[in-house]
Parts: structure tokens; sequence; C-alpha cells
């Protein structure tokens, strides 16, 4: 593996980062923004990504050196038996660059991660952003990480009775690009230009925003607003389901319960929208059934979020009639009922938004993540911790 071209930074502690490539989504835009605010003076990022696309060509315009490798499963047959020939060429590209700390944004690179920092003699991060089963941390050996970043309370609830040690998690939160995601200037017409973008003539706009896929519970929305749909005036409210479709027999099976419940001229599904601040600017409701960043993008919008989670375990940011609605239950009524207040509740609606924005600005920030993020570095590599500086 041939050294990147790439400017040393004085006495800077060189963070070898895996993550995924292809389009800036979800944790490729996290990676983006942890990558585009570290002082460079103290933590040197070198990233690989799995794939080139729009993640890498992004990441390489913050000034950063990007490398692109294939990373085969680490413990799926036969794939796994190859492994260590790629795991060993990471290495020696690792130490070529002399890095002092591996980072695997995702748990799916944690097996290179890990084996990375075992041959050099370095620390290793794992970042852990989704739900798992006790024995799934097992499986990809997270106890064994130096430290393990979960991005909310319940993900560290989740890694403690894993077995995982205290001392080793750390909770840090993903980040909103403020400067992105804000509330649409008055009379910009963000919502007329979204009705018209798609189609739709409903006064409100309620939307469910991310990959059609079963974590994201588009089948439980839909059997959500399907009610509301019957019992009230079609003007009330159009439906947008934001995002391209993931496993086709899922996206299949929305289609058929939108043909089912009678939602055809209510529900519009947009495929993917790259342009996402402005969708969301256009929104009146984000409804989430599963949380995730998006989220918290709305709340910096101003947004009204209505959060409907199967278990008792919200975000911390995600605070029940103060930043957000949310609604704890595995049956359509609690939700549909609250969806329905909601939307006839204007002030409602506007007191939620604008304390939803107040939060996410103060608690939610890139600088916020980034601080927190380079002190567990600077812990871990024993530099010296303190306030993040900009070069």
């Amino acid at each position: 593996m041939k050294p990147l071209d790439y400017p040393s930074a004085a006495r800077a502690c060189r963070v070898l980062m895996l993550g995924r490539g292809g389009l800036l989504d979800g944790s490729q835009r996290q990676l983006a923004y942890l990558v585009g605010g570290l002082d460079r003076r103290r933590f040197e990022p070198i990233v690989v990504l799995d794939k080139p696309g729009p993640a890498q060509e992004y990441i390489s315009g913050l000034g950063v050196g990007v490398y692109v490798r294939a990373f085969r499963p680490w413990r799926t047959f036969p794939d796994s038996l190859l492994r260590y020939s790629g795991a060993f060429a990471l290495a020696r590209f690792a130490r070529q660059h002399a890095v002092g700390l591996v980072h695997a944004s995702d748990i799916w690179r944690s097996g290179y991660a890990r084996f990375v920092a075992h041959r050099l003699g370095v620390p290793s991060v794992l970042h852990v952003r989704g739900p798992m089963s006790a024995e799934e941390f097992a499986k990809h050996g997270v106890a064994r990480a130096s430290a393990v970043i979960a991005i909310g309370q319940r993900y560290q609830n989740d890694l403690l009775l894993a077995g995982v040690s205290p001392e080793r998690l750390e909770v840090i939160e993903d980040a909103v690009d403020l400067g992105q995601f804000r509330p649409a200037p008055a009379g910009d017409g963000a919502q007329d230009a979204l009705r018209k973008r798609f189609g739709v003539q409903g006064r409100l706009l309620v939307g469910l925003v991310g990959r059609v896929e079963p974590f994201k519970r588009v089948l439980e929305f839909l059997h959500v607003i399907a009610p509301f749909v019957a019992r009230g005036p079609a003007a009330r409210a159009s439906y947008l389901i934001v995002g391209e479709p993931g496993r086709e027999s899922y996206y299949q099976a929305v289609q058929q319960a939108v043909r089912q419940l009678a939602l055809e001229r209510h529900v519009v599904f947009t495929g993917r929208c790259d342009d996402m601040p402005a969708i969301l600017r256009g929104l009146d409701i984000l409804v989430t059934m599963s949380g995730g960043s998006v989220m918290f993008e709305a709340m910096a919008c101003a947004k009204t979020v209505l959060s409907v989670r199967a278990h008792d375990r919200p975000s911390i940011h995600a605070r029940h009639d103060k930043t957000a609605w949310c609604v704890t239950t595995d049956r359509p009524e609690p939700a549909t009922a609250a969806l329905e207040r909601l939307v006839d509740d204007a002030t409602l609606r506007q007191r939620l938004g604008q304390a939803a924005q107040t939060w996410a600005q103060e608690h939610l920030s890139v600088a916020a993540m980034v601080d927190k993020t380079q002190a567990l570095y600077a812990r871990l590599t024993g530099s010296q911790a303190g306030s993040r500086l900009r070069p």
C-alpha cells in the first residue's frame, strides 16, 4: 500500500479513521463533521473508506488525506478467510504513517480497527451508532476496544448490559451542522416549494425521512396515519416518505400497504433527496419511528418532531412536551392521536419548534461533538487535553 502524499503536523497525533464511503449520509456525514473540526495541531486525521463517491470527495475537499480500499467482511464466510491480507496491508499503511490512534466510525470496521491497533500497540476507538444485542456486541469484539463511543444513552445502556466496562464508554451524540440546518426565513415559501415539487396539496406537510427499510418502521408509520386520513378531510395534511428503497421485498410490502390502507392519494414517495435542509424546512411535522440524526436536524430547523418509540428509551434531546412530542407505544392508536393533536394545534407546534431549535443550538453543535471526541483522544493518547483550537 503506497503511503499518501500527506503533510505532517508537528507533534500532532495521527488518527487513522475507518469508515463507510459512497454517499454522504448518516455516519459518513458525522465522520466528515469530525474530520473537518479537529484541531490539526493536535490530531491529524487520515481517512480510509470502503468505496469512492461523494463522501470521499467531500472529505478530500477538507484538506484531509483519503484512501479507498475494500473492507472484506470480518466474520462472513468466505470473505473472512481473506480478511487478514487486507488487515496486514492496512497495518503496514498505518505504520508507514506513524499512526497513534485508530478510530472505527461504525461497528462494521471494528475487527480491522482492533487488528491494526494491536499490531501498532496504539489505542482504538469504536463508534456504536445503532441498537444491537449482547451477542452481536460480543461477536464484533466491542469490549476489546480501548474506548467505545455510543451516540445515545440507550446504546450506552445496551453496551453496559453486554458487559462493556463503564470506564471504556463515552456518550457523544451525533452533531448537526447549524449553518445548514436552520429555520427558513419568514416568507421564503419553503412549504409551497415542497408542495409544488412533489405535487401535494395538503395544508400541512408531514414527513418520515430515511431509507425505506424495516429499521425505519415505515409500515408502522402507514398504520399510524391511516386512521387519521380516514376520519379527516384530505386537505388537512399530505405525507412524504423521503428516502430511497432499501431491501426490495420490504419496499414492495410498503407499497402494498399503501394500497390496502387506501393511502395512494395522500402518501408520496420522494426517493432519495440530497437537499435535506430544504426538505426539512418545508415540512411542518417530522415523524420519526426510529430516532436518528434527522430528528436533531429537524429540531435545528425549528420543526415539530413527533417521536414514536416501541420502548421507553427516547433520546435525551427529545424531551416530551418541551423539545418534541414523544409517544411510547407499540400500537398505532396512541401515535395517531398524538399526530392529530399536533396537526390541529398550531400554537403547540410553534412552541415545540422554537424550543427544539434553541436546544439544538446549545447541545448539538459540531463544535461540541468535536470537543468531546478530542478530549477522549487526548485521554487515550496521553496528550494534553484542552479546548479546541483552530489553526
